[in-house]
């Protein structure tokens, strides 16, 4: 049997107590099938406290059922649009010639479609306690169960250059921003550091702040005085997460750079 591809899950510390749980899915129809094909595994630097794995395990469930969902909707759609297509025309023809109206036509058709439509979603719904979706999601929340934890290296890397960018002038982590810096990598943590990469890309949408980027460089060409106001402005803006994005571009920086 071939060995399955690993999927880390990250745990990351905030110097100020806080946490991030960050994933490479997605979406939860990804997630659903990498837990299916993958092995899944989490990682930490600090440990994480017992109440926040109970938070993200929830968290999960609820993807768990987001997928299923979108599981049951791919399969079933043909037959459940032919069933509700029966029924409209069921619904028609009894309005047309059982029923009289004034307004022939109109009203058989909107009749029929709102028939057609209530039947669709009574047919969702009962797919989703139907029999298959039970045994899909039980599946699914046993393997998110045998999900554990392990400390990492990079992960404690990570936290501590995160706590320092929290701790540091804006100034300088801006100039990590525009200008970052490579981090050392040894090889077997190469891939976990890929996944972190696009873990964050999926949760803070990063590959879209090039627009940004290009004003945070003419910002730190301009003078002292005009500095502070831009830099002022920009943490008003909430656009950032400085210190978080700071350790994203440095260590994007490295993952692109294979050697």
């Amino acid at each position: 049997m071939p060995e399955k591809d690993r999927i880390y899950l990250f745990h990351i510390f905030r110097k100020d107590g806080s946490f991030l749980f960050l994933d490479p899915f997605g979406s939860p129809d990804k997630f659903v099938g990498a837990l299916e094909r993958s092995e899944v595994e989490g990682r930490y630097g600090m440990e994480p406290r017992v109440e926040a794995l109970t938070m993200f395990r929830n968290e999960l469930y609820r993807n768990i059922e987001a997928g299923v969902k979108n599981w049951l909707s791919d399969a079933r759609f043909v037959p459940k649009f032919l069933i509700s297509a029966l029924v409209f025309v069921v619904f028609y023809f009894f309005m047309s010639f059982v029923v009289r109206d004034p307004l022939p036509v109109i009203d058989e058709i909107a009749i029929g479609l709102v028939a057609a439509v209530v039947v669709f979603f009574v047919q969702g719904r009962r797919d989703m306690n139907s029999k298959a979706a039970t045994k899909k999601r039980l599946d699914l929340r046993v393997i998110v169960d045998r999900i554990t934890f392990k400390e990492s290296a990079f992960v404690r890397q990570v936290e501590e250059a995160l706590h320092r960018n929290e701790t540091g002038s804006i100034e300088e982590v801006i100039k990590q921003i525009v200008e970052p810096a490579r981090q050392e990598l040894e090889p077997e943590v190469r891939e976990e550091a890929a996944q972190f990469i696009r873990a964050l890309e999926h949760r803070f949408n990063f590959k879209k702040l090039q627009r940004e980027e290009r004003l945070l460089k003419r910002v730190m060409g301009r003078s002292p005085g005009e500095l502070n106001k831009s830099f002022a402005r920009l943490v008003e803006s909430k656009k950032y997460d400085f210190p978080l994005y700071a350790v994203y571009k440095s260590y994007k920086k490295t993952v692109a750079n294979k050697k």
